[in-house]
């Protein structure tokens, strides 16, 4: 669980596809988790928290985003 690389909030912000399965992130406010692709709102970056896999991320109480659909 970390604050975002520089390139890994590029990914987020440019929503790009080659970072899917790479990482995942979880947003703080809402209690979802993304795939870097995802084409929601972009987090403010305190808000935003690295996760390696699903399952950690799960395991640290998010649930998987309903537009993306990580899971």
């Amino acid at each position: 669980m970390n604050e975002p690389t520089d390139i890994q909030w590029n990914a987020i912000c440019e929503s790009d596809e080659n970072f899917d399965g790479v990482f995942f992130y979880a947003v703080k406010t809402t209690g979802v988790y993304c795939k870097p692709s995802c084409k929601s709102r972009t987090p403010l970056r305190k808000n935003a928290i690295i996760y390696e896999n699903q399952k950690q991320a799960e395991l640290s109480g998010f649930r998987a985003c309903l537009r993306c659909k990580p899971a």
